[in-house]
C-alpha cells in the first residue's frame, strides 16, 4: 500500500488580520484564471512535500492561500459556478454533472461577457465542457478567442475525447476543428504564452486557461517530469507527481512571460482545482497508454473524493496572487466558486447585468481581510451533485450531508471535525434540523429537474 506524506489541514476557521488593501483605487487588473483538473488536496507541494511544484508553492506562499477553497465535487459543475457565479443545480440537472450538453443558456451573464462589457479582451485555452458542440462553445458566451477541448479531457498527445464518443473530435481553435502535434499540456501553455505576448498594450484581458491536468490518462512515462519525480516509488503515483509537476512547469512559463512583457504587476492570478482528487481510474477510455489506475492521488486527510460531497470532493487546492495589491497571508475562512465571478467583476469595474440572479459573493474583503471580515455573518454553501443524489450544506461551522440518494442524512461540526469521522444528527437535532429546512430553501431555487429526484437510487452517467 502507499504511504502518502499529508500536509498540514488547518480546520476553516479565522486567522488575525493583514492590513487591508483597497483595490477600487487601481486601475483594473488583467485577470488570469488557471484551473487544474482532478487536483486533491495533498496534491500540491505546499500541502504535501512528496509533490514536486515549486511554481504554484511559491505563487501560493508569496500570495493569498485559501486553505478553504470550495468547488463543486465534478469538472462541468464547478465550470458552471466559476462562470455564472450561480450554483450549478440552478440550471438543470445536467449541469450538476460532466455533461456534454449546453451547462446554460446562451444569453447567461458570464464571467467572460461581464468582463468584455467592461472593455477586457477574453480568451481561454483548454477544457470548456459546458457545451460540447461549436454551436454551445466559448463564442457564445462572451470569449473573443477559445482555443482547446470543447468536450471534456481528452487524449494527451492524440487530443480526442472518449473513445466512440460522438464527441471525439473536439479540439478547436475559434471553433474549427483542428490538428496540433504535442502534448495538451505544453499546447496549453504556448497559447496562453502568445496570448500574453500579443496582449501587452495596456487594454486589460481575461485569460481562462483550464488545464487537461492532472486528469487521466497520464502519459508522462520517460519525460523529465518523471525525472523529477523519482523519489516516488510507486509507479502510478509517480506518473501522477509528474503530471503536476508538468502543470506546474506550465505556470512558471506563463508567470515568466507576464514578468517579460511588463504585466506582472497588474495581472490577478486566481488558480483552483475544479475539484477533489479521481483516486481511482478504470483506464481504456483513451487511446493507449490508459491503463486501469488505482490510489494514484490523494485528498488525503480530507473524507471522499470526486464527486462525493464530503470535504474531500471539493475542497480543493487554491490561492489568488496579485503583487504589490494582496498582501501574503492564509485565509481560512471559507469561500466558493461561485464567489469568482462577482469579485472579479467588481475588481474590474463591471456592472453585472440588472436582475442578474447571482449565488456568489464578493470575496475581496475576504482575501483583503477589510475590517468587515473579522467577525462576518456564517456564510451558508451548497453543494450538489447528479440533481439532488448527492446533497451537502454548511452553515458556519456545521453541515449536513448526505453522499447518495439511500444514504442517510448526517451533520458535521468542521471547526472541531474537519475530517468529518463523528456525526452529531443525534446530539444537535436542532442545529440538524435547521440546516435542513436551509436545505430545502435552497432547493427551491433549484431547476425542475433538480426538485423532481429521479428514481430511487438514480445515478447519473459520468462522462468526465
Amino acid at each position: 500500500a502507499m504511504t502518502f506524506v499529508v500536509g498540514v489541514l488547518f480546520a476553516c476557521t479565522p486567522r488575525p488580520a493583514a492590513r487591508p488593501t483597497d483595490a477600487m483605487s487601481l486601475a483594473p487588473p488583467n485577470i488570469l484564471l488557471i484551473v487544474a483538473d482532478d487536483q486533491g488536496w495533498n496534491d500540491v507541494g505546499y500541502h504535501n512535500p512528496e509533490i514536486r511544484s515549486p511554481n504554484l508553492d511559491r505563487l501560493a506562499g508569496t500570495g493569498v492561500e485559501l486553505d478553504c477553497h470550495y468547488v463543486q465535487p465534478q469538472c462541468t459543475p464547478t465550470r458552471v459556478a466559476l462562470m455564472t457565479g450561480r450554483y450549478p443545480s440552478r440550471f438543470g440537472r445536467h449541469a450538476t454533472t460532466a455533461s456534454n450538453e449546453p451547462a446554460f443558456p446562451i444569453g447567461t451573464p458570464t464571467l467572460a461577457t461581464v468582463l468584455r462589457s467592461a472593455g477586457y479582451a477574453t480568451g481561454m485555452s483548454g477544457k470548456w465542457h459546458l457545451g460540447s458542440k461549436p454551436e454551445w462553445g466559448p463564442a457564445h458566451h462572451g470569449f473573443d478567442h477559445s482555443h482547446g477541448s470543447l468536450a471534456g479531457a481528452v487524449g494527451m498527445y492524440d487530443h480526442r475525447y472518449r473513445l466512440g464518443s460522438p464527441y471525439e473530435v473536439t479540439w478547436h481553435r475559434d471553433h474549427q476543428f483542428i490538428t496540433e502535434e504535442g502534448h495538451v499540456t505544453d499546447l496549453t501553455a504556448r497559447e496562453t504564452v502568445q496570448w500574453i505576448e500579443t496582449h501587452s498594450d495596456g487594454q486589460p484581458w481575461f485569460f481562462y486557461v483550464a488545464f487537461h491536468a492532472v486528469h487521466t490518462p497520464l502519459v508522462e512515462r520517460g519525460t523529465r517530469w518523471a525525472d523529477a519525480n523519482r523519489h516516488i516509488d510507486d509507479e502510478e503515483r509517480r506518473l501522477f507527481a509528474a503530471a503536476v509537476t508538468h502543470m506546474d512547469w506550465a505556470v512558471g512559463r506563463m508567470v515568466h512571460a507576464l514578468e517579460r512583457t511588463g504585466q506582472r504587476d497588474r495581472t490577478l492570478i486566481v488558480f483552483t482545482s475544479d475539484n477533489g482528487a479521481q483516486v481511482d481510474h478504470a483506464g481504456g477510455q483513451y487511446p493507449p497508454p490508459d491503463p486501469k489506475l488505482t490510489g494514484f492521488s490523494s485528498n488525503a486527510p480530507l473524507r471522499g473524493r470526486k464527486t462525493h460531497v464530503f470535504e474531500g470532493g471539493y475542497r480543493v487546492p487554491a490561492f489568488a496572487h496579485w503583487p504589490g495589491t494582496l498582501v501574503p497571508r492564509r485565509v481560512t475562512r471559507p469561500m466558493h466558486a461561485v464567489d469568482w465571478m462577482p469579485t472579479l467583476a467588481a475588481r474590474a469595474g463591471a456592472a453585472l447585468p440588472h436582475g442578474t440572479p447571482i449565488d456568489g459573493h464578493d470575496a475581496w474583503p475576504l482575501l483583503t481581510a477589510r475590517p468587515e471580515e473579522r467577525s462576518p455573518t456564517p456564510r451558508m454553501f451548497y453543494i450538489t451533485w447528479g440533481g439532488a443524489n448527492r446533497v451537502a450544506l454548511r452553515h458556519g461551522r456545521w453541515k449536513v450531508v448526505r453522499n447518495g440518494r439511500d444514504a442517510e442524512w448526517m451533520l458535521f461540526d468542521l471547526d472541531a471535525d474537519p475530517l468529518e469521522r463523528e456525526n452529531r444528527k443525534d446530539d444537535e437535532p436542532e442545529i440538524f434540523q435547521q440546516l435542513m429546512r436551509m436545505v430545502e430553501a435552497q432547493r427551491a431555487l433549484d431547476a425542475d429537474d433538480v426538485r423532481g429526484s429521479p428514481r430511487a437510487g438514480a445515478k447519473p452517467r459520468s462522462v468526465k
